[in-house]
């Protein structure tokens, strides 16, 4: 058995991590699980609500332009940190991406740069898991 530069048998690689006080989830980069899951609920969950109450209060209110360029900034980096998030609990690309997708298509319905109608249909084009009528 090999791991990179160590070859041995799986007992003698595992004596050889434990003799030495080496983790070897760290020695082979491995994706560090989540720590405090309780926490990390906890953000996911508080950067999903905002992200709604903002996209709510923006579609309902007539806001001005700065209030608007303001929400913008915030939706992004809401965006961004859900997508962080959801992306370190399922080490999912997939997942990661279509989250982004979704809520970057809410935010611009809810700032008013497309229709829901528009973002159904771009929605359903784009949708990798339908399959092409030409196939």
């Amino acid at each position: 058995m090999r791991i990179g530069d160590i070859e041995g048998t799986s007992q003698e690689i595992t004596d050889l991590f434990q003799n030495e006080g080496l983790d070897i989830g760290k020695y082979l980069k491995a994706t560090p699980s989540i720590t405090n899951k309780k926490y990390h609920n906890i953000g996911l969950i508080l950067a999903i609500t905002g992200f709604l109450i903002i996209n709510i209060c923006v579609w309902t209110n007539d806001v001005s332009e700065t209030i608007e360029k303001i929400s913008i900034v915030v939706l992004l980096a809401l965006i961004c940190l859900i997508t962080i998030l959801i992306h370190q609990r399922y080490d999912k690309i997939i997942i990661s991406g279509l989250t982004a997708l979704f809520a970057v298509v809410i935010m611009s319905v809810c700032l008013d740069f497309i229709t829901p109608k528009e973002a159904l249909n771009k929605i359903d084009k784009e949708n990798p898991f339908k399959k092409n009528s030409s196939e």
